[in-house]
C-alpha cells in the first residue's frame, strides 16, 4: 500500500499580488501613452517624408538626373518627379504615380503638411549628384506635436526635431 502523500502545485496570495502589483505598474506606464496615438500619426508621416527625400537624392544619383519632390500643402499630398515635372511611378504600389496624400491614407489621420519653404518655392530639387538646388524646411503637424524636417543647402543633410509649443 502506498501511503505517500500527493503534493499539490499553487500559487501563495504573496505571489499573486506581487504579479498583479508589477502588471498594474506597467499598464500604468503604458496606457497613457496609448492615449496619444495621434503622436504616432504625426511621427510616421515624418519617417515617410524623411524617406522619400532621401530616396529622391539617391535617385537622383543612380540615374543621374535631377528628382524633385513637389509639396501640395492645400491637398496634403507630395509627389516625386523627374525634371520635366512629370510623376514618376512607384513600383510598390504597382507602378502607380509616386504621390503620398495624407488626406488619403489613413495612416496619416490627422497630419497635414504645413510651413514647405525652399527657397520660397514649395518643390525641393536634387540635381545629378544628390544635392538639394537649395535647401529648405516644412512642418509635419499632427493634432498633439509638430515636427520640423530640415533639408541643409550644400550636403542635403535631412534632420528632424519637434517645433517647441508644436
Amino acid at each position: 500500500m502506498n501511503t505517500r502523500k500527493r503534493k499539490t502545485c499553487a500559487f501563495t496570495l504573496a505571489e499573486v499580488l506581487v504579479v498583479v502589483t508589477i502588471i498594474s505598474i506597467a499598464a500604468a506606464v503604458v496606457v497613457p501613452r496609448l492615449l496619444h496615438a495621434g503622436t504616432f500619426s504625426v511621427q510616421a508621416a515624418g519617417r515617410c517624408v524623411i524617406a522619400d527625400i532621401i530616396f529622391a537624392q539617391n535617385d537622383a544619383v543612380a540615374h543621374q538626373k535631377t528628382r524633385k519632390i513637389i509639396f501640395d500643402t492645400a491637398n496634403n499630398a507630395y509627389r516625386l518627379t523627374d525634371e520635366n515635372d512629370e510623376t514618376l511611378a512607384a513600383g510598390w504600389i504597382g507602378g502607380g504615380a509616386y504621390v503620398i496624400s495624407f488626406a488619403n491614407d489613413p495612416r496619416f489621420n490627422g497630419v497635414t503638411l504645413a510651413n514647405v519653404d525652399f527657397g520660397g518655392s514649395t518643390t525641393i530639387e536634387f540635381d545629378d549628384l544628390g544635392a538639394p538646388v537649395i535647401g529648405g524646411v516644412l512642418d509635419v503637424v499632427g493634432t498633439e506635436t509638430q515636427y520640423r524636417i530640415t533639408v541643409a543647402a550644400l550636403t542635403g543633410r535631412v534632420t528632424i526635431e519637434p517645433v517647441a509649443g508644436g
